[in-house]
């Protein structure tokens, strides 16, 4: 039997009391010591966008927390502070920038950078020095290499495109046959190889599998190929230039599956601007949709996040914002379960953590990954991005099969 788990639970009542609504007098008011959480983030650089949006992520946590009195660790409230400090978007210094933290700033804790590169050499500075760090990361080797004190919040990488997998087969008719096609870096080439495992294991018959070159601007040999194939589903595993490519030669090139799933998709920017009437049908895989219906034992629900969120940052947040969120929620409430801020118990903590949040449940497995979370699937119906699957998180059902090029995109 695996070790007793620790279900957090409050009223939800409680739980999502607003800063603008919270009296002073109320307000349970800090009485110890600062919490210095350490955050390597890409602030400049070629990932800076992403890093905007993580950071913020981790500060409307902690404007959360200390909304309400701070973490609560042995009787006292605790202010936290999160020391971001840049890494300029690149992996080697993001390592440097984890080394300073806790050699020379003697930060204790530590949330994650953006991107699985960086994270995965954070996290050996981390796991050296016995300090837990929380990621966003979804790259399975990091978890695989059985660090002890490493922890991921996302579903992992092998689960992308499951869902879409999952929800096909159960509609009618059913497919038999998928295409996959797949960007030629090692987090694509890692998904697309589980991808077709899984597929294959579901009983589908994995017609094509081939790479591309990411970011290339002409995919037509490649959809010719497929084309010739008539698979049932095309899934494509890619950055977001790449399905723009790929939804805008496959009509003319009259690729037409019952449908098209990416893991770059619907919930990106600009896809839907972009696409306009293209979009309609398209999937996408998706690690976080603030219009899932998921259960909440914790925090806020994903719609109250995104209505508060835009309210302090005059734009909603994304996948990034929201696992920084969660990865900074779940750190908080280890410290109170563990009762204590240092990094071995809160370690312990975090390894028997079960918490029910508008992230979805964050629950680690013996080498620190959260394979209980699922990955909702989105759908683009009517111009709006909407999750279609897993069922209990769906706010709509799946329209499926595609409609031919030559027939309107709105129609049913």
């Amino acid at each position: 039997m695996g070790p007793r788990r620790l279900a957090f639970v409050l009223p939800l009542a409680t739980a999502v009391v607003l800063v603008s609504c919270t009296s002073e007098a109320a307000r349970p008011q800090p009485q110890g010591d600062p919490i210095v959480i350490g955050a390597p983030i890409a602030l400049t650089g070629s990932l800076s966008g992403e890093g905007q949006m993580l950071q913020e992520g981790d500060y409307f946590c902690r404007n959360w927390i200390n909304a309400k009195g701070g973490v609560h660790v042995r009787g006292v409230w605790h202010p936290l502070v999160i020391d971001v400090q840049d890494d300029q978007s690149r992996a080697s210094v993001s390592a440097q920038v984890t080394e300073r933290l806790i050699s020379q700033d003697h930060v204790r804790l530590l949330l994650g950078p953006v991107g699985n590169l960086a994270a995965d050499r954070d996290a050996t500075v981390a796991e050296a020095h016995q300090v837990p760090i929380l990621l966003g990361s979804s790259a399975e080797g990091t978890f695989n290499r059985q660090l002890q004190y490493v922890f991921g919040v996302a579903s992992p990488a092998s689960h992308y495109l499951r869902g879409v997998v999952d929800m096909a087969l159960s509609l009618m008719p059913a497919p038999q046959s998928a295409a996959i096609l797949f960007a030629r870096d090692s987090f694509s080439t890692e998904v697309a190889n589980d991808l077709s495992a899984y597929a294959t294991g579901k009983g589908l018959s994995v017609v094509y599998f081939d790479s591309f070159p990411g970011g290339t601007n002409d995919l037509r040999r490649k959809l010719e190929a497929i084309a010739a194939a008539a698979p049932d589903l095309v899934l494509e595993v890619g950055g977001q230039s790449d399905t723009m490519v790929t939804m805008e030669e496959a009509p003319q090139l009259n690729v037409h599956p019952a449908l098209f799933a990416f893991t770059s998709g619907p919930d990106d920017p600009g896809f839907l601007s972009d696409l306009k009437q293209a979009a309609e049908y398209v999937y996408g895989s998706t690690q976080w949709a603030a219009g899932a219906r998921l259960p909440i034992g914790y925090f806020l629900d994903g719609k109250a996040y995104a209505a508060q969120y835009l309210a302090a940052y005059g734009h909603r947040p994304d996948a990034y914002s929201a696992a920084a969120t969660a990865g900074c929620l779940a750190l908080g409430v280890a410290m109170e379960h563990a009762g204590s801020t240092e990094p071995q118990a809160v370690r312990s903590a975090l390894a028997t953590l079960d918490l029910r949040t508008f992230y979805g449940e964050i629950r680690f497995d013996g080498r620190g990954l959260n394979v209980f979370k699922p990955m909702e699937v989105l759908q683009v119906q009517d111009g709006v991005a909407v999750v279609v699957w897993p069922p209990a998180a769906a706010t709509k059902r799946p329209r499926y099969p595609m409609p031919g090029w030559d027939r309107p995109r709105d129609q049913r």
